[in-house]
């Protein structure tokens, strides 16, 4: 298709492209045919800083990175349905979402230092494989913890202090009430170098967000999002617990202070990058 196009002169470009390491290198073992085929490409908008450089080594020629544009994508917010909105709106929780192993009793020992402050405190965790409900439940247990495998049409108790998600499709319905949230795989020095999940939903949904120091599949995305003081890196429990008793104590004025933030974000990321594609539509592209 690529060839085709050159053939026929039309133009192409590569829009929120991103090159990780490991595609580059398996590239690079057919570097003609990888600089062929890349150097069809009339221009390329990159994704974060790191394509942009992979992408100048295989001679790509108009190679920006204007922003990722994800950030300007609608998050469905008229979707949204959290059967437990009631609850949540009346008591103070957090959230911790696609944690991995190892990350749990992180958050678990998260809340027990929120617990001394405030003692009614929820913390609702989200693991990214939902296989592991019945350990982080059997961890919660050991420190005498009341906990609850939440369903998808299941109702909060009451009395509960860890709600573990059981289902999938759930980070939405409650990033939308939730002040502040933890990202996971942020905190386990294995994974650091494909650390990281991905933060732009619970950002768009007003989240403040905290992640551990591992986070190099997202690095620009929280590069921009820490500038902006929407996001904020973490290095143990007690720090993350010491800035939740902070986020607890403010009222909703938190959730609007960052969806104005986001928009300018969205607004500066949409127009630096449509300068650009403009340029292309109209042949413009040098």
């Amino acid at each position: 298709m690529l060839f085709k196009a050159k053939k026929f002169k039309i133009p192409i470009a590569l829009i929120n492209a991103r090159l990780t390491t490991k595609s580059f290198n398996k590239w690079m073992m057919f570097p003609f045919v990888a600089k062929k085929i890349f150097g069809i490409f009339n221009l390329s908008l990159c994704s974060n800083i790191e394509t942009k450089s992979y992408l100048k080594k295989l001679n790509v020629k108009n190679v920006h990175f204007k922003g990722n544009i994800k950030l300007i994508g609608q998050v469905g917010k008229n979707k949204i349905d959290n059967k437990n909105k009631k609850i949540l709106s009346k008591k103070r929780f957090w959230m911790a979402s696609s944690t991995h192993e190892g990350e749990d009793f992180f958050c678990l020992k998260t809340h027990l230092e929120i617990k001394k402050k405030y003692d009614d405190i929820i913390t609702v965790i989200a693991p990214r494989h939902i296989n592991r409900v019945k350990k982080i439940e059997s961890l919660a247990k050991k420190l005498k913890l009341k906990s609850q495998i939440l369903s998808k049409k299941d109702k909060i108790f009451y009395d509960s202090e860890i709600v573990i998600i059981n289902f999938f499709g759930a980070l939405k319905d409650y990033y939308a009430y939730a002040k502040s949230v933890f990202i996971g795989k942020s905190m386990i020095k294995k994974l650091e170098n494909v650390g990281g999940q991905n933060p732009i939903e619970a950002a768009k949904l007003s989240c403040k967000i905290y992640h551990g120091p591992y986070v190099y599949n997202f690095k620009e995305i929280y590069k921009i999002l820490n500038k902006n003081k929407i996001s904020k890196k973490i290095d143990n429990y007690q720090e993350l617990s010491k800035n939740l008793i902070i986020d607890l104590k403010k009222i909703k004025k938190q959730k609007s202070e960052i969806s104005s933030k986001i928009k300018k974000i969205e607004h500066k990321t949409l127009i630096n990058n449509m300068i650009l594609i403009k340029k292309f539509i109209y042949n413009d592209v040098k």
